[in-house]
């Protein structure tokens, strides 16, 4: 099983894949995300794959600047903190937009799922 490092760098290629489906597929059901750029709260699949139709509209790529794990009940139950650097794309130019974040992570099965995700920009 990856830890919740490994899972979130997992998340990040995802991201960068641009595929919808793969990226929701990482989110529990039931999951809540406050997206980067989003004043939303979303719950539940339909409502985060709303988002993530908007978002990779902008072509985001990224990486993890700095991230601290603690894994609670054996791997059962995890939350990642950390920074990342999303690049976007917009009417053909690049931006960066440094974030910071929060992912609580069930284990369901083998695998790591995501429970609850908060990501907001850094000014």
């Amino acid at each position: 099983m990856k830890t919740p490092t490994e899972f979130v760098e997992e998340w990040m290629e995802t991201i960068c894949s641009n595929n919808v489906d793969a990226i929701v597929s990482l989110y529990n059901e039931d999951a809540v995300l406050l997206g980067t750029l989003d004043s939303k709260i979303r719950k539940g699949s339909s409502e985060i794959k709303g988002y993530f139709d908007f978002f990779v509209q902008l072509k985001p790529c990224g990486k993890i600047t700095e991230i601290v794990e603690k894994d609670f009940g054996h791997r059962r139950f995890a939350i990642a903190n950390g920074t990342y650097d999303f690049d976007l794309t917009e009417n053909d130019e690049q931006t960066t937009t440094p974030a910071r974040f929060t992912f609580v992570l069930d284990r369901v099965g083998t695998k790591w799922k995501i429970h609850s995700h908060h990501s907001s920009k850094l000014f």
